[in-house]
């Protein structure tokens, strides 16, 4: 719950009238089952990774992402395996399973066109993943219940299935960085 008042400036008192509001970036305990927590953890992923700084002079966001992009070997599929964690969610609302299949397909694009030196990081600022996934819940979180559905254990299975698909992403990413770091040290070296 927000905080709104106003302070009243005495008749005698110059001083304009002063307005305190205050916010938050996250819901409150107390309002779980409403649709503001149901979306909190992908609206904080999606913030962290695509949304967290603005280009000066633009509308452009970008977050942590092509940040990460920039880290050789791991970057890729660490933010990947961070973007995932919207799966989990999406999992524990019963979205259907063709909109969680998109959202570890734009996960694994990202991650992919990622392991390409300068392309990814532009495709990265480009793509926003963690943003598109987000987008997708918004949509569909309210269209499946106002609360939490009990999943059953092939949801679970099926959201595994793509966490551990993602997993073997970020092995086959980090694989790729390490040989090309090590094929520049040798081209540099020559040893």
């Amino acid at each position: 719950m927000t905080n709104d008042y106003v302070q009243r400036s005495k008749p005698n008192n110059p001083e304009p009238a002063r307005r305190t509001i205050a916010f938050e970036l996250l819901p409150e305990a107390s309002n779980l089952n409403d649709e503001n927590h149901q979306q909190a953890v992908p609206r904080l992923i999606a913030l962290l990774m695509d949304d967290l700084f603005r280009l000066p002079g633009t509308r452009f966001r970008f977050g942590l992402n092509p940040i990460l992009d920039l880290i050789p070997a791991v970057g890729d599929g660490a933010a990947a395996l961070i973007s995932a964690l919207t799966l989990f969610v999406a999992a524990r609302y019963r979205v259907p399973k063709v909109i969680i299949v998109r959202m570890g397909v734009n996960i694994a694009l990202n991650a992919l066109i990622g392991l390409i030196p300068g392309v990814g990081e532009i495709f990265a600022f480009w793509f926003r993943p963690s943003h598109r996934n987000y987008q997708l819940l918004r949509t569909h979180i309210p269209a499946v219940a106002s609360g939490p559905v009990p999943s059953r254990t092939r949801d679970w299975l099926f959201v595994i299935a793509i966490v551990i698909g993602l997993l073997l992403l970020f092995s086959f990413c980090a694989g790729v960085g390490v040989y090309l770091v090590l094929r520049l040290l040798h081209a540099i070296f020559g040893t």
